[in-house]
């Protein structure tokens, strides 16, 4: 059975055309609105707190469970061990350890990753512009380890610092103050 390319393109045209005019028709969502952009401050608050403890509890798990790792490789590594079965004990630390890395990342982007973007460009939204930092996007989109998922706790909870009833001294305060805390956390404290 053979087609004409005629007919074939004509509904493709039409097929264009109809999603053109829906969009322009105000089908398609706006730019700028999420799931959060009606919602109010008091439930974008409790929400981002829920998230944050979440977060915490997902990187306490992980931690609590690569310190059981670490502890129990400590036991069985002993100096009388020949060195081929160290090697074999320590490769296979290594490899239950990355698991629950693995494990608690993978749990992170299933499940609070997108949330955590919205929320966090949502308060920011809100915000005065001069009090967004942009330099902690990348940690947002693709954070390398739990480290980085507990800077993304750490920093949405110092975004609900800023709340509309803070004056603007007392906000900036507040910002000057955790963003050298968190500049520590990463390494980059300030200098003096």
């Amino acid at each position: 059975m053979r087609t004409n390319p005629t007919v074939t393109r004509r509904n493709y045209f039409l097929l264009l055309m109809t999603f053109l005019a829906g969009i322009s028709c105000g089908s398609a969502p706006a730019p700028d609105k999420t799931v959060y952009s009606n919602t109010s401050n008091k439930e974008l608050k409790q929400k981002a707190l829920r998230l944050v403890k979440n977060i915490r509890e997902l990187v306490d798990s992980y931690n609590k469970k690569d310190r059981e790792l670490m502890a129990e490789y400590d036991k069985k590594n002993k100096p009388e061990i020949r060195i081929d079965e160290r090697k074999a004990m320590r490769e296979q630390w290594l490899k239950e350890s990355d698991a629950v890395h693995d494990s608690a990342m993978r749990s992170y982007k299933e499940n609070y990753w997108a949330d955590a973007i919205l929320l966090r460009n949502e308060l920011y939204r809100r915000l005065p512009k001069r009090l967004n930092q942009t330099n902690l996007s990348p940690i947002y989109q693709n954070p390398t380890n739990v480290l980085g998922v507990q800077v993304i706790a750490d920093h949405l909870e110092l975004a609900l610092k800023f709340q509309r009833d803070d004056s603007p001294e007392q906000k900036l305060d507040k910002h000057s103050f955790r963003l050298g805390h968190v500049q520590c956390r990463l390494g980059s404290g300030p200098q003096e």
